[in-house]
């Protein structure tokens, strides 16, 4: 028997189902020693149907339901076996703890998606997207993973690898042949590799983009004292987050809550209110607000709709005014000091508040943001590092000998390889499925 591995592959804990995977060649003679169906051996079972039994695990039992997916039409490309028991801390590590005193061993994080890469099943990308789908925590991040796990960036990275083949195949030929490098072989390659280079450039985002998805976006709430902050933070998120009271000062220090518009991640931040006067705790969180500001995508200014604008309201604004922001007046449904605001809202009423989440939107650039399916930074820099080598390249085609065009192209090859996995060193892929959970 060789290399079994074994791992619970559901999160811990209690819940509807917990799956114990098997994956290797003799996974069937370890899991036939705790599942028992009348009648049914694992060896001749048919591939990919559930099959209803009890597995056993020294004093504690579950009836579960048993498949196997044969080697190569499986997940890791070996032999495949899963038990689906009820979900529950007890009897999933009893399985888990009896198959390894029968000889499995247990899985290290991410070996089941490493033994696919090995066997040739997936690309290195798309086992970077395995990864990214189960940790995105938003839209926008899971949107994005799906791409890299589904090929398309595989079927991108082979469309501009088949065009820089083509313009090498042309460069030896100049290699072996100098004088064939003639006039007409040079718009070829250029044309080639012009199209390699918007193929890289559509899969580049820029630093601002990746942020966006990854980090997601701050906004900041600024104002005066009972401006409606607080309210205006529940009504954005739908819930009850901020205290608010008619009393001032009741916010004290910075309370952060996330949600999403578009897919994107928002931080939102509501901020003490700013007055004239203000000791101790609360002058702790008015000097945290400020600090708030600084760091901030995007700052909705609050104004009071039924208080006046004051000298005070004015020079707030003039301290924030430099970053980009929107200036709301609330509580629109009782005005009766209209200011010049980009929009009127009620937190209370929720009148226009769904017009306010397209505004910031737009504002912070997300209303259409793009989400490229090169989700890590390993394979953002191989990208970058083959679009430098692919304009050196375009570069040195007029100016250089026809071997130093070849060893542009070449290292252009070796970025993109290191992105699928064809290229690219044992330590970068140990590091890799190093990030991944325990059964995956």
């Amino acid at each position: 028997m060789s290399d079994v591995i074994v791992a619970i592959s559901t999160a811990r804990g209690e819940g509807a189902v917990g799956i114990v995977r098997f994956s290797g060649s003799g996974a069937d003679k370890v899991a036939s020693q705790l599942f028992y169906r009348k009648n049914f051996d694992f060896s001749t079972a048919e591939s990919s149907k559930l099959y209803l039994g009890t597995v056993s695990a020294g004093r504690v039992s579950d009836k579960a339901l048993a498949v196997i997916f044969r080697a190569p039409r499986s997940y890791t490309g070996e032999d495949v076996i899963e038990f689906h028991l009820h979900g529950g801390r007890v009897i999933t590590e009893a399985v888990l703890e009896t198959a390894v005193s029968l000889g499995a061993r247990p899985a290290e994080p991410g070996e089941f998606t490493k033994r696919a890469y090995l066997n040739g099943k997936i690309s290195l990308s798309a086992a970077e997207g395995v990864e990214a789908i189960i940790s995105a925590d938003s839209e926008a991040e899971a949107v994005a993973a799906y791409r890299a796990l589904g090929g398309e960036l595989d079927r991108t990275i082979r469309s501009a690898e088949e065009m820089l083949v083509s313009a090498a195949a042309m460069t030896d030929v100049a290699l072996d042949y100098p004088e064939e490098m003639v006039e007409d072989t040079k718009p070829q390659i250029r044309e080639t590799l012009i199209g390699v280079k918007g193929i890289l450039n559509s899969l580049i985002w820029t630093e601002r983009e990746r942020k966006m998805v990854t980090d997601g976006v701050s906004v900041v709430l600024a104002g005066l004292v009972n401006a409606g902050k607080s309210s205006l933070m529940n009504a954005l998120c739908g819930a009850e987050r901020a205290i608010v009271t008619e009393y001032a000062g009741t916010t004290r220090d910075v309370l952060r809550e996330r949600l999403e518009i578009n897919g994107i991640k928002v931080t939102l931040s509501d901020t003490a209110g700013i007055r004239e006067g203000a000791e101790g705790a609360e002058r702790i969180g008015i000097e945290r607000a400020e600090n708030a500001y600084k760091g901030a995508d995007l700052v909705l200014f609050v104004m009071d709709g039924a208080e006046p604008e004051s000298d005070e309201e004015r020079q707030l604004y003039n301290k924030i005014s430099y970053r980009p922001n929107i200036r709301v007046m609330n509580k629109c449904d009782s005005t009766a000091y209209p200011r010049n605001a980009d929009i009127e809202v009620s937190a209370k009423t929720g009148e226009n508040m769904r017009r306010l989440s397209e505004m910031i939107a737009e504002k912070v650039g997300i209303a259409g943001a793009k989400t490229p399916p090169l989700v890590r930074e390993r394979g953002l820099h191989a990208a970058k590092k083959a679009l430098e080598a692919v304009e050196e390249a375009l570069s040195a085609l007029d100016k250089a000998t026809p071997d130093c065009l070849a060893v542009d192209i070449k290292e252009a090859l070796s970025g993109l390889g290191s992105i699928t996995g064809e290229d690219v060193g044992e330590n970068v892929v140990e590091e890799i499925f190093s990030k991944f959970c325990v059964g995956k």
